[in-house]
């Protein structure tokens, strides 16, 4: 019999692999002299946007999303993410409606949000209005009624008495699969082809990807590229992910960081530095998914608003969308959203307040589509005078540059900027149309608590 390792300790060993490599010690494996695989334009170009049914509207269904992707589009979202569409396990559920990542069948659509024809006509009208859908795969494990449970026990865990477990003590609603089980990889990858092949998805957010063998992510993925350029995210920070299996892994490190900063207890130059821990990590060309929130850090860490502020839910967005990566909004950030949108119960976000939200975002998204350097781009940090409290960075592609300066302090500041003189031009704010001119390399700004210009060089046309 194999030795069991339970799971979480795996994902704790991961994490102190993480943390060895910031704190400046070598990493045991290095995958920065690899390139990462190519991804589509389309991927590098994204703006993600995750969809939680059950809170996005009242009717919570598949219909209600669909009347509302031309709002979508709008917004500046190019692809959007389902989290998981299947039924719901009823044996050991947590809360009245269950997690959604306790999946009871996979290729059935969860009836509390509407039938496989409503499905396929939300495919057919993503894809009319030229954006993408991805939708959350659970590999790891199922609902303790799912049945392939009943069918293949052998495809699941068994504890030294034979017995099916969790991946860990708290996820009790679930159990382990075991991926040793070739039959098993063959049923996950023939059910993977079935959404993308038959259905038309555009490819899969996978839920605790490094809980699942990478051989099995790379064999699938393989598999999946002869039917069609698709994205695959991955639910974890592993730098080997990024070889073949899939296009972007979770940018935790960023994240993990904001509150830190928003409080004042650690300086904005931390920015600066995990980028350059980035290239000592991963793999060239790696593409990380910034956020600011997302469906579990919403219903355990509260919401962008409730963390880090109104005024600090905006800057981070800001820097969410020119930080090199590809951004993603979760549903009712648009709206400045203060509800924790619990994972097992039904909370409605509120869509009609805080329009000014949902305008940064038209912006952010649009500044993205216009400027190439914020896609691709070289990221350089730009002197200042307080980098403290204040970021400073210019990204440049080619003849495309946009310099970003945000005040993540509490109060007001006049800072000196010192970047190359060879930039010395008239920039333009994006957001206030304002000009900056700089002067043998030279800027002076006064920035309002929280407060962020971002500047592409001035044009008369």
């Amino acid at each position: 019999m194999r030795k069991i390792i339970p799971k979480v300790f795996i994902v704790l060993s991961i994490y102190a692999g993480v943390l060895q490599a910031q704190e400046g010690q070598k990493p045991q494996v290095s995958y920065a002299s690899f390139h990462a695989r190519e991804s589509a334009d389309w991927v590098k170009n994204a703006v993600i946007y995750e969809v939680y049914l059950r809170s996005f509207s009242k009717e919570g269904t598949l219909k209600a999303l669909e009347t509302r992707i031309p709002e979508l589009k709008k917004l500046g979202v190019t692809v959007i993410w389902l989290m998981p569409i299947h039924p719901v396990g009823k044996e050991k559920r947590k809360g009245s409606l269950g997690s959604p990542y306790s999946v009871q069948d996979y290729y059935v659509i969860n009836p509390e949000f509407g039938t496989l024809d409503d499905f396929k006509s939300l495919v057919n009208t993503v894809h009319q209005q030229g954006l993408k859908i991805i939708i959350d795969l659970v590999a790891n494990h199922t609902a303790w009624d799912n049945l392939m449970l009943k069918e293949h026990q052998e495809w699941y865990t068994h504890d030294a008495s034979g017995k099916i477990i969790s991946p860990n003590p708290d996820w009790t609603d679930v159990a382990d699969l075991n991926y040793d089980n070739l039959e098993l990889r063959k049923y996950m990858i023939t059910m993977m082809k079935y959404w993308v092949r038959d259905i038309g998805i555009d490819g899969f957010r996978c839920d605790v990807a490094e809980l699942v063998p990478i051989d099995f992510w790379e064999d699938a993925r393989k598999e999946l590229d002869a039917i069609k350029s698709v994205m695959m995210l991955s639910e974890g920070t592993l730098p080997e992910h990024h070889l073949k299996a899939f296009d972007l892994t979770y940018s935790w490190n960023v994240y993990d960081v904001l509150e830190k900063i928003i409080s004042d207890s650690t300086p904005v130059t931390i920015f600066h530095g995990l980028l350059k821990t980035e290239s000592y990590q991963f793999p060239k060309g790696s593409l990380r998914m910034r956020f600011i929130t997302n469906h579990d850090k919403n219903a355990y860490d509260g919401p962008a608003v409730e963390k880090f502020t109104s005024l600090g839910a905006k800057a981070t967005a800001v820097l969410t969308f020119t930080y090199p990566g590809v951004p993603l909004i979760y549903n009712g950030e648009e709206v400045g959203n203060t509800k924790r949108l619990g994972l097992f119960e039904k909370t409605d976000i509120d869509w009609s307040k805080n329009a000014e939200f949902r305008t940064l975002y038209e912006t952010l998204s649009m500044l993205r589509r216009q400027h190439p350097a914020l896609v691709g781009g070289l990221y350089s940090a730009v002197q200042n005078s307080n980098d403290k409290r204040v970021l400073s960075f210019i990204r440049i592609q080619r003849k495309d540059s946009v310099f970003v300066v945000i005040n993540f302090g509490s109060a007001p500041v006049k800072v000196m900027l010192k970047f190359p003189a060879n930039l010395n031009r008239t920039w333009e704010d994006f957001f206030t149309n304002m000009s900056v001119h700089t002067t043998n390399g030279q800027v002076e700004m006064q920035l309002s608590p929280l407060g962020f210009v971002v500047l592409s060089p001035f044009s008369e046309n």
